[in-house]
């Protein structure tokens, strides 16, 4: 008995091959017969063809965003913009200060016309108190997400506090005590700005020029060698005042955070130090009746430590991507 030898390598074009010689084979005889033969060879032929061609057609259905080669790709990642430093900004502030301002003073004078001996004393006043005002400034963006900046700000204050001491002759024979009160009443700074961005985070050191007005009161409070401890003379003094202009530098650090597109929020340290301050009272008044004239001149070094909080609306037109 002979079988059909089916070759090893069933390729498509083999099977298409096959098909068609058998196929055409099924039509020949077909013709060859009549009657309801024919017939039924005929639907046979007709089931033969759709079940070969069903399985190709199937296969060449893509769904629509299918590839046949590969898997689809997943869509790409949003493009995130990164915060814009770059820009010019206004905006307030407002923390507190502590002061200290380190003095010594000389006094010379007359009682009744006639000379006094030179009287020394030396101390520091420490001060406290609020400040508030506002800022203005400018900040550049380098690519490697570096920032230089400018900014001048100016603060109303009220650091107050007080210092008492006596002055003394060479041989600390005591000639009058005295309270001194200090005020702060303003600063500001203008200072450049440099500092690294973590995108909308600002970490920055600052540092650059301060200027202020300080105000001190002197209040004559006992007179005579018995002071401070002992009876005082009877006496009557005026209370003198002097308000000078600060001059010096300033130093510190900041933390910014863009919490929107056009608005930072920021807290700072700044540290304001005026050295060799000069300034000067006189006196005049009398100790048992006896008239006295006494000018006083003092010289101070003043530090400031303040911590503030502020917003500012950067015009920050572009984003960078």
């Amino acid at each position: 008995m002979t079988f059909l030898q089916l070759p090893a390598d069933l390729s498509p074009g083999w099977l298409k091959r096959s098909f068609q010689f058998w196929f055409g084979s099924l039509l020949v005889y077909i013709n060859r017969v009549g009657g309801a033969m024919k017939a039924i060879l005929i639907a046979a032929a007709g089931m033969l063809a759709i079940m070969a061609i069903a399985p190709a057609s199937a296969a060449d259905i893509v769904l629509p965003g299918v590839s046949k080669e590969r898997p689809p790709m997943p869509p790409p990642p949003p493009v995130i913009p990164t915060y814009n430093w770059t820009g010019l900004y206004i905006g307030g502030n407002v923390g507190g200060g502590w002061a200290r301002a380190d003095f010594a003073n000389s006094a010379t004078g007359t009682a009744g016309g006639v000379p006094l001996p030179t009287n020394t004393n030396s101390g520091a006043a420490r001060a406290s108190g609020i400040i508030g005002g506002g800022q203005i400034g400018f900040n550049y963006e380098f690519p490697a997400n570096w920032v230089l900046g400018m900014e001048a700000d100016i603060d109303a204050a009220n650091i107050t506090g007080s210092v008492s001491g006596c002055v003394a002759t060479a041989a600390g024979v005591v000639g009058s005590c005295a309270t001194n009160s200090i005020r702060f009443q303003d600063f500001g700074t203008v200072r450049g700005r440099f500092g690294y961005a973590f995108n909308n985070v600002l970490l920055y050191g600052t540092g650059g020029w301060a200027y202020g007005e300080r105000n001190t009161t002197s209040t004559v409070t006992c007179a005579g060698p018995g002071c401070p401890v002992g009876s005082s003379l009877p006496f009557a003094f005026n209370s003198p005042s002097d308000t000078i202009f600060l001059s010096g530098w300033t130093a510190g650090a900041g933390l910014e955070w863009g919490f929107l597109r056009n608005w930072t929020l920021r807290i700072e340290y700044l540290h304001l130090q005026f050295n060799g301050v000069g300034e000067n009272f006189g006196f005049t008044g009398t100790v048992t009746g006896v008239p006295i004239v006494s000018n006083v001149h003092n010289t101070t070094n003043n530090g400031i430590d303040i911590a503030r909080v502020g917003v500012s609306y950067l015009f920050n037109w572009e984003r960078r991507y």
